[in-house]
Parts: structure tokens; sequence; C-alpha cells
């Protein structure tokens, strides 16, 4: 996993914030590594149903 140069802040309301920490407790993961993941399950799946997104390239 690479180093995020822009930190993103996200705010999820308490229910899924609460249900997020339990899951990356259950894993052994921190609640940032566990989002990482999810985002990237979240990706990979959305690609599969797509096709890959073509992200623009940054100046």
């Amino acid at each position: 996993m690479g180093v995020q140069e822009v930190p993103y802040s996200l705010r999820l309301d308490p229910q899924t914030m609460k249900k997020i920490r339990a899951i990356a407790k259950l894993e052994r993961r921190s609640i940032n590594m566990q989002l990482c993941i999810a985002v990237e399950r979240y990706l990979q799946e959305y690609e599969r149903e797509h096709g890959e997104i073509v992200a623009p390239e940054e100046d």
C-alpha cells in the first residue's frame, strides 16, 4: 500500500464507524487499513462489472 500524498478526511455516520471499528478489531487491523481494504475491494468489484477505470494523470 502506497503513501497517500494528500490526506482525505472521511466522514462516516456513527453506526457505520462502529461497524468498521468492529470488523477491524476482528481482523486485527487498524481502522485505516480496514477502510483501505474496503475501498480496494469496491474498486475491484466495480471494475469487474464495468471495466477498467482509467484515472487521469496527475501533474
